[in-house]
């Protein structure tokens, strides 16, 4: 900043003054010199304050620099930082508060004179401040117009956009706009090309935007409102003169060989016009290509052989030959009117186009290039030339250009065939749901029609499936009649309705097919029962699931059970059978896994509930599927009687109680298993095991391999628990023990009458054995009548006191060729056939 120069007055001091006297003496002018001296001071005096005052003003001058910048530029407050609107009108505000600061600034200075030097400065500021002010919000408020008026197109476009289905609405929409862009045009001063090519570009852009949302959002819509006739679901047919006229060049006259059909919603790719029902072409390509995409159009909905084609093509209904004109087409074509054609194959479609072109005008006048032309446009491999937009009443597909038309098309058509393929996988599911529900005889809600079947598959294969569809709706009717029915009554019922087939007289077709759905839904009702008998009652409400949650809910479920399932097998006619296939497979997995003591508990809980017998012999048959072990152990539970498992010459002999060998059987299947923290029981070597269990069973096994190797790892079980009891875990085979263990799995081996070797019953000796033989022979086989030839007989075990009668080679037959088996009424331990009924 410059200093301002200042003056001050001499400074006086006073001090003594030492002399020896005053001396005085005159000087002549001295009044005049002191005169001079007082003006000198005063010029001197005036040069001073007018440098002080020049200084004040350029400091005034620079504070308003400072000043005006600020107001300009301050980052927060500064008038340049005001965008848009927040910028309008703020030019005379920020001009008000520059004036003020001027003024404020004046009046520090100290004179007129310095007041009136910065003012001649701050004058020349303000110009330069207002400029770049106005500048400034001009430009702002250009822009602020600019962006609004960008920013109406863009609502007003989207909102127009939107409103493609409805033709008054979005026509309104862009009338307004247009008024819009008319306004502001001129309000800027633009041409009327200007104005005229603004609604143009709005105009399209807005058609683009709502053609793409509606082909994106519905692409079958979009297609059926603008497509070309082929492309709608009803399709192109050839056209019909409205007059008796049978002039047959009007297909070439018209460049429309193939007399398509006139549309003017629908218009075709180089449609000119109309002859009556008929279509005109810009060329003969342009005509050919209709017929060919029309006639792919039909492939796309499962018609493709030359029957399906000419009837859809040219029905009896429009007073057509349809008949003569199949037998044309399929000579053209050298192919029966029930092969099916490929109309994606180019040569294919172009002999189809040729045939067709024959026969409605009488002659093929068409070079093999042209054909080539029209085919390879309708395929899409290629495009024709066009001069005729195509023009389908819709305001926005009306407004888009030729190319952007063209394209949606595409995008649509794209989206159209994954929508279907989509669709077609949705309604896949709803029918295996459908179906579930039927086969279970109850209803299934909004199942899938007709529509909705050649919507996905097309016509042909959308009728096969939908006929099927219903042909299973139906059975799931009789289904649910038959769930609570006797397979008995089931049978019975559907013998009754078998048609008759001397009687072939009205509604004989519809007799045979209400036949057919009823032995159709008999069939699989007791397909079903067969399968899975409690399974089939668990989904009809007859019975209920088991109860696994503790062993107090299990055994009141499994008594239940047990009052059930003897009339259920009656019913159904099936074996006896206590488990869902489900609830055996989690059951067999809880005795396999879980602590023997639990095992234990829940082996006689099934025991206690059944009552034993043959209803608790079903059970643990279905559980030795994945607890064979606990299987076995559960059947020696029931055993009446111990086993002598080692008889000993001097010393006791070794009997064994069926608790003590069902508790040690799972005991050694859990020590061979072991846990997850120590490796199981060690064990002999296997070879050494087999060698002495095959010594000891010889041929008692015979047709029952699966019983045979049940039986070894039963033993193995057995051995690896009594073992383990013992503490010995050396591996090395203790032959007594491993004897006792075979004798447990087997319930022992007996050579019958010099025949071979049976299993005998758990706990019966073989003396016992002999007796109850004869007297199962008087009873079951004397006593019931059957033809004892002579002979020697044997006995071949067949299950748990069951046993066939071996005559020589063969085997004791009844009257009905069925095998005898005699019963000894022990209770089955190996599971190689079903448990008797």
């Amino acid at each position: 900043m410059p200093v301002v120069p200042t003056v001050s007055g001499r400074q006086v001091q006073s001090r003594g003054v030492q002399s020896a006297g005053l001396q005085t003496f005159s000087q002549s002018g001295i009044g005049d010199a002191f005169v001079r001296a007082g003006t000198e001071a005063i010029d001197v005096f005036g040069q001073a304050k007018q440098r002080a005052n020049i200084a004040l003003a350029q400091e005034a001058s620079l504070n308003l620099s400072q000043i005006s910048s600020d107001l300009l530029n301050n980052p927060e407050t500064g008038l340049l930082n005001l965008k848009g609107k927040n910028a309008i009108g703020k030019g005379q505000e920020y001009t008000q508060q520059f004036d003020a600061q001027v003024e404020q600034l004046a009046m520090s200075l100290p004179d007129e004179q310095a007041r009136n030097a910065f003012m001649q400065q701050a004058q020349q500021q303000r110009i330069q401040f207002t400029t770049q002010a106005g500048r400034h919000e001009i430009g702002q408020i250009n822009a602020y117009e600019e962006g609004q008026f960008q920013a109406t197109l863009l609502n007003n476009g989207k909102n127009a956009a939107a409103l493609y289905g409805d033709n008054a609405a979005y026509v309104l929409a862009n009338k307004q706009t247009f008024q819009q862009i008319e306004d502001y045009g001129i309000a800027h001063g633009w041409s009327d090309e200007q104005i005229q090519a603004k609604k143009i570009e709005f105009k399209e852009k807005v058609a683009d935007a709502a053609l793409s949302q509606w082909s994106a959002n519905n692409a079958t819509a979009f297609i059926q409102s603008n497509g070309e006739l082929s492309d709608t679901a009803a399709g192109a047919r050839r056209a019909v003169a409205d007059s008796d006229s049978s002039e047959r060049a009007r297909g070439i006259r018209n460049n429309n060989p193939g007399n398509l059909e006139y549309s003017k919603t629908n218009p075709w790719v180089g449609q000119t016009g109309d002859d009556g029902r008929f279509a005109k072409f810009e060329t003969p390509e342009h005509g050919i290509r209709a017929l060919g995409r029309n006639l792919m159009s039909y492939q796309r909905q499962g018609i493709d052989t030359v029957s399906e084609i000419i009837n859809r093509w040219a029905p009896p209904t429009d007073k057509n030959d349809t008949m003569s004109y199949i037998k044309a087409v399929c000579e053209q074509l050298g192919v029966s009117a029930d092969e099916p054609l490929d109309a994606s194959n180019p040569d294919t479609l172009k002999a189809l186009c040729a045939a067709i072109i024959h026969h409605e005008n009488g002659s093929q006048p068409y070079s093999d290039q042209q054909l080539t032309a029209g085919v390879s446009a309708a395929l899409g491999l290629s495009t024709i030339p066009t001069n005729t937009k195509r023009y389908t009443g819709n305001a926005a597909f009306d407004a888009a250009s030729p190319e952007a038309q063209a394209s949606f098309m595409r995008q649509a058509d794209q989206l159209r065939r994954q929508q279907q393929a989509e669709y077609k996988t949705m309604l896949d599911s709803r029918v295996r749901d459908a179906t579930a529900a039927y086969m279970r005889g109850v209803e299934f809600p909004n199942p899938p029609g007709e529509d909705d079947f050649i919507a996905a598959y097309g016509v042909r294969e959308g009728n096969l499936r939908y006929t099927e569809f219903k042909n299973t709706q139906i059975a799931g009717q009789y289904i649910g009649s038959f769930r609570n029915m006797p397979t008995s009554s089931i049978t019975a019922y559907v013998e009754q309705l078998r048609p008759d087939t001397g009687d072939t007289g009205e509604g004989y077709a519809a007799r045979a097919a209400l036949y057919d759905n009823v032995v159709s839904a008999a069939n699989q009702v007791i397909k079903q029962r067969q399968s899975d008998p409690v399974q089939f009652s668990l989904a009809s409400g007859q019975a209920k699931p088991i109860d696994m949650s503790n062993k107090d809910n299990f055994g009141q479920s499994v008594a239940l059970r047990a009052a059930q399932v003897s009339d259920l097998a009656k019913s159904y006619g099936t074996p006896l059978t206590f488990f869902s296939k489900d609830e055996a497979n989690q059951i067999g997995v809880f005795f396999r896994d879980a602590p023997v003591s639990q095992q234990a508990a829940y082996l006689d809980t099934i025991r206690q509930s059944t009552g034993g017998g043959q209803m608790y012999m079903s059970a643990l048959q279905q559980i030795s599927a994945n607890a064979p072990s606990a299987a076995v152990a559960g059947i020696l539970m029931d055993k009446p009687g111990g086993i002598l498992a080692e008889k000993n010459w001097f010393n006791p002999d070794v009997s064994v109680s069926p608790e003590t060998a069902a508790q040690t059987i799972l005991a050694g299947a859990a020590a061979r298993k072991g846990t997850d923290d120590a490796k199981g029981i060690p064990m002999p070597k296997d070879a050494d095991l087999r060698l002495e269990f095959s010594d000891m069973v010889k041929d008692a096994f015979a047709g029952d391999a699966h019983g045979a190797s049940m039986a070894y790892e039963i033993a193995k079980d057995y051995y690896a628990g009594v073992m383990a009891k013992k503490g010995v875990v050396s591996g090395e085979i203790d032959n007594d023990v491993w004897k006792q263990a075979v004798n447990v799995a087997t319930g022992g081996v007996h050579d019958y009458n010099g025949m071979g070797n049976v299993l005998l019953p758990w706990g019966m000796s073989a003396e016992q054995f002999d007796k109850q033989v004869n007297q199962a022979w008087n009873e079951q086989v004397v006593g019931s009548g059957i033809k004892t030839p002579p002979g020697q007989y044997g006995l071949q075990s067949y299950g748990d006191s069951q046993y066939l009668v071996k005559l020589g080679t063969g085997y004791l037959l009844k009257d009905d060729g069925s095998p005898v088996v005699l019963n000894l009424t022990q209770k089955r331990q190996r599971f190689s056939g079903d448990i008797p009924q």
